[in-house]
């Protein structure tokens, strides 16, 4: 089974005012997460330590749907 992990947090960007470029954002994370199914509804799960990423705004690689 696939599950969606959801974490309520914020993104800070950083930009520059004289070009008007965003240089750089970050993901804050929350202490809110919840699990889901892939049609939305919650279910009781939690990853194993070891399976934990970190939240770079980067996709992990190799995604298999």
């Amino acid at each position: 089974m696939k599950v969606n992990k959801v974490t309520v947090g914020f993104v800070i960007q950083t930009y520059d005012t004289d070009t008007g470029q965003c240089e750089r954002q970050e993901f804050i994370a929350g202490d809110d997460v919840r699990y889901e199914d892939r049609a939305g509804d919650p279910i009781d799960w939690q990853e194993e330590p070891e399976a934990v990423q970190p939240f770079d705004m980067v996709q992990p690689g190799a995604i298999k749907e």
